[in-house]
């Protein structure tokens, strides 16, 4: 078992073998750790488990902590921020004394590194192991895809509802990055969601780059019926297609007058359920999804008719 905050680029590639047994420390029952003869820790000593940890040494579990920076060398004076160097003092540091009534083994990603643990730790009876870099990551074995959000934070009702439809698609499926472009305030209302990509608002000559630039399989734009939202323009269209994207829209103004269902585009009412029957039917068709961008894409080409 792996005991780290989330698959961070350390586990990715130092412990590709074992990533899909990561757990979060605070998602952690530690009674379950008995079940496992190794149990590695990632930069970090869970305090809620540090008990514990000597109780499953003592029982001939096998703990390593594996490192990939200096976090037993901290100096007050030194140039990082003085939070994070709380941090690791609170979940490091402090407990460098006593390593050797809970961990077996210190592993390290460098050589030098590996030379400062072993000066910062006096008992033998902990061993320092140098890891090799993995290299059986296979990039290309699976296909990702992307949903983005191009709204803003001024859509208040429709981020909410997103909300229940990105944990639903997200606990559906594990392939789907969620793009969104949202201030501080939406960011940590949507922060418990997985695998999202959560971009601070840009201004429209820096979208227009970005959006070029980068590629999503479709584009959601749920709206809901006020006057505001009654007279807006479809200009959504325009983006969603200079992304090569497949755009899902709500069925009512201003895109139930402009977008030729199924044909162009997908007009659907707001029913979470049904958005959702929508967006696994075109990430599970490939060849849906290139039909109705070419549609799209012919209809820009002959002036948006």
């Amino acid at each position: 078992m792996v005991i780290s905050n989330n698959v961070t680029p350390t586990v990715f590639y130092w412990l590709n073998e074992v990533i899909t047994k990561v757990v979060h420390p605070k998602r952690l029952n530690k009674k379950r750790l008995k079940d496992f003869d190794t149990i590695i820790l990632v930069r970090y000593i869970p305090f809620n488990i540090f008990l514990y940890l000597i109780y499953l040494k003592r029982k001939s579990k096998k703990i390593i902590l594996l490192l990939d920076d200096n976090l037993l060398d901290i100096n007050i004076f030194s140039e990082i921020p003085f939070l994070y160097k709380l941090k690791i003092f609170l979940n490091i540091y402090c407990y460098k004394f006593f390593f050797f009534l809970f961990i077996n083994e210190v592993w390290v990603t460098n050589r030098l590194l590996a030379e400062k643990v072993q000066q910062k730790i006096s008992s033998n009876q902990i061993k320092i192991k140098l890891l090799k870099l993995s290299h059986k990551h296979n990039y290309t074995k699976k296909k990702f895809y992307k949903i983005s959000y191009l709204g803003t934070s001024s859509h208040p009702l429709e981020l909410r509802w997103l909300k229940t439809l990105f944990e639903k698609i997200q606990q559906q499926r594990k392939d789907c990055l969620i793009e969104i472009y949202v201030n501080k305030k939406w960011r940590n209302y949507f922060r418990s969601i997985p695998r999202m990509k959560m971009s601070y608002p840009l201004d429209w000559e820096t979208f227009f780059l970005d959006t070029s630039i980068g590629n999503s399989d479709i584009v959601l734009n749920p709206i809901f019926n006020s006057n505001f939202n009654n007279f807006r323009s479809p200009t959504k269209f325009f983006d969603i297609t200079r992304l090569k994207a497949v755009g899902i829209y709500s069925n009512s103004k201003p895109y139930c007058d402009f977008i030729n269902n199924n044909h162009d585009g997908i007009l659907v009412d707001n029913n979470i359920e049904s958005w959702i029957e929508k967006i696994v039917f075109l990430l599970d068709n490939a060849n849906e999804r290139q039909r109705l961008f070419l549609n799209a894409l012919k209809r820009l080409d002959n002036n948006f008719n």
